[in-house]
């Protein structure tokens, strides 16, 4: 007689956000004739692959542009800054932990991760790169 086996799958969704001062505005064209906006979606794209390297991600909204004092979203700033918003979700638990930062491996993978300058920042960059560390940093991360 075969036994009967029953598997119980828990799936828990992680929550996330991120900031950045770099142009991410989701705005689904993809051909280079479409200028500007071709270049804010290839931004985005890019976040979507560097977030994705170690997770599927899913997301509801598509990054919304808010003006916030700086420092309250992780910038070495308290002026108040141009920022993108992007919540995500992940399927696993703790994949971007390291060293007890529930987003360390997010850091690492951003570092020096290239974008497309001269969208539509507010603040002028010195290096079109995303950079998560103090001093200089244009995005920042939380778990919440």
């Amino acid at each position: 007689m075969l036994a009967s086996i029953k598997c119980v799958v828990k799936y828990t969704m992680e929550e996330y956000k991120l900031y950045t001062l770099v142009d991410i505005t989701h705005t689904q064209q993809y051909r280079p004739s479409a200028g500007i906006l071709h270049w804010q979606e290839q931004n985005f794209n890019t976040v979507l692959q560097t977030l994705g390297i170690r997770a599927n991600i899913i997301y509801n909204h598509s990054p919304d542009i808010t003006e916030v004092k700086g420092s309250l979203v992780g910038f070495d700033t308290d002026e108040i800054v141009r920022a993108w918003r992007f919540d995500f979700y992940t399927e696993r638990e703790n994949v971007y932990e390291i060293d007890h930062d529930p987003v360390g491996l997010l850091k690492e993978d951003f570092m020096l991760i290239p974008y497309i300058a001269g969208l539509n920042e507010a603040m002028e960059q010195k290096y079109a790169v995303f950079n998560p560390e103090t001093p200089g940093n244009n995005i920042s991360f939380f778990k919440k």
